[in-house]
């Protein structure tokens, strides 16, 4: 299924674009000889809190053989209680190369995460990430996700 990017202007107090992204995949390899995330710190084990997770996910325009790498989520995610994302969504395709999206959420199924900032095509954004697990596989998680968000016009 192909990637459906939508930007369009958005007339309100503030003048801006709106983006919407769907059909965008996050894979989260955790074991396999080739990882995209490390653990760095351990959880400390009276209070399982305090682990520390380096990431350099992957987001692809689809799950066939012949999807397109879109951008990386590189950043870390530490345990306290949930794990705590903080990452930049930096895209490599040709549309949007070198721009990117400042995520933060919780790494569970059931929540969003936010966009509290953005760079190039997508300085000032804000907005959400809903993801779904597509598929889970032996080396990891396949993640759906829905990006939406506003970026004011300069």
């Amino acid at each position: 299924m192909a990637s459906y990017y939508e930007i369009t202007s958005r007339g309100a107090l503030i003048k801006g674009r709106e983006f919407n992204f769907s059909n965008l995949y996050l894979y989260h390899i955790y074991n396999s000889s080739e990882p995209n995330q490390q653990q760095i710190i351990d959880n400390v084990s009276s209070t399982a809190m305090g682990g520390l997770t380096v990431n350099n996910w992957t987001v692809y325009d689809g799950v066939a053989s012949d999807a397109t790498l879109v951008a990386r989520g590189q950043g870390l995610h530490t345990y306290a209680g949930n794990w705590h994302c903080s990452f930049t969504l930096v895209f490599e395709d040709e549309r949007f190369n070198g721009s990117t999206l400042e995520v933060k959420g919780i790494f569970e199924e059931t929540h969003d995460w936010a966009i509290v900032g953005g760079t190039g095509e997508f300085a000032m954004a804000s907005g959400v990430i809903k993801k779904t697990v597509y598929e889970r596989t032996p080396e990891g998680t396949i993640i759906e996700l829905t990006i939406r968000g506003f970026c004011p016009d300069f």
